[in-house]
């Protein structure tokens, strides 16, 4: 967690420091991340970096737990398009992960230069007992009446299962650099198969 001098820095001395961050560390791994690299690209002095943070891991996970949130509000947003249908949302937030360049970049970096920690936090965006703001918000924009479980459990459970097969298919798409289409493909396939033994 970032110091409190971070958080009371000035907006635009703040962005470019996280600018900093998000290009560092959608360029290379965290293990091969240079502070000085970081501190190049927000022009700030070295010993400044160390007000802000611990150290690289810690400017590293403040960046993740910001995409993340970024990601759940997207995740969100799109199931508010799609009335609540769990399938066609998660469909509709894989290919955007995909698809989109800017934003994703960092994901994507991440998942091809992942640890265990990382991965935990992956696997348990959807449903985990870390973010269960985020299990709830989706909980309330669920159309329950597409699915034949009825529970908060069986739910969190399920999403459990969703995110472990959208983890997968990251990992996939980004370590074999597969095709676009492809890996929609292979993803609405699994889904499916998910799909046609709860859905309605």
């Amino acid at each position: 967690m970032p110091k409190e001098t971070f958080f009371n820095l000035p907006t635009e001395k703040n962005q470019k420091l996280i600018d900093a961050l998000k290009k560092e560390f959608s360029n290379t791994s965290l293990t091969d991340a240079s502070i000085a690299n970081i501190i190049n690209y927000a022009q700030i002095p070295r010993g400044s970096f160390y007000q802000y943070f611990e150290n690289k891991e810690d400017a590293f996970f403040y960046l993740f737990d910001k995409q993340i949130n970024y990601a759940m509000e997207q995740f969100i947003l799109i199931l508010q398009k799609h009335d609540g249908n769990i399938f066609d949302t998660t469909i509709t937030f894989y290919q955007l992960i995909i698809e989109e360049r800017e934003n994703f970049t960092f994901f994507k970096n991440a998942l091809l230069n992942m640890n265990y920690k990382i991965e935990e936090s992956l696997i348990g965006i959807f449903a985990s007992t870390d973010k269960m703001e985020h299990f709830k918000n989706i909980c309330q924009q669920i159309n329950w009446s597409l699915l034949t479980i009825q529970s908060e459990e069986d739910f969190f459970q399920l999403m459990k299962i969703i995110a472990a097969v959208t983890f997968h298919n990251f990992v996939e798409k980004f370590s074999k650099d597969l095709p676009i289409d492809v890996s929609i493909y292979r993803y609405k396939t699994q889904l499916s198969l998910i799909r046609n033994g709860i859905g309605r």
